[in-house]
């Protein structure tokens, strides 16, 4: 049977600008951990993230991260994005934890953004996915 369950949690993150071309961030996920409400004391897990990006050029973008969850070995994440023409782009990526590959395709325009993407993970399989952005307010001038 089915039941209800709550918590209270908290999250922050920064964006660090180390110069133009090289970002960093941290994020931090519930570092207090806690227990849902519920009668199998299901435990909250606490996550730390930390990554950077460096614009290798005005059309290649490289990223790592990593990520520790709690009672879980670090997950090393790594992306590449090749902008094709300012409208078009390609990105690919590998996630340690899993051995998940993914990749995607990604046209804008005005205000508006669709992606097209995909990943496998050896034991889930080909998990297709796709987001659409539209920014409903004035378009912004050059």
């Amino acid at each position: 049977m089915y039941g209800n369950a709550s918590a209270i949690n908290f999250e922050a993150g920064a964006i660090l600008h180390f110069t133009d071309k090289f970002n960093g961030g941290i994020h931090i996920y519930n570092p207090v951990g806690g227990k849902l409400n519920n009668s199998d004391n299901e435990k909250l897990a606490s996550v730390y993230e930390i990554g950077f990006g460096y614009d290798a050029s005005d059309n290649f973008f490289i990223s790592a991260d990593m990520v520790k969850e709690e009672d879980k070995p670090i997950n090393v994440i790594g992306g590449l994005q090749y902008n094709f023409a300012k409208q078009f782009f390609a990105r690919a990526g590998f996630m340690s934890e899993s051995s998940t590959a993914f990749a995607g395709l990604g046209l804008a325009w005005s205000n508006f953004r669709i992606d097209v993407s995909g990943s496998y993970h050896p034991q889930l399989g080909f998990s297709p996915g796709i987001l659409v952005l539209t920014n409903l307010g004035k378009k912004k001038s050059s």
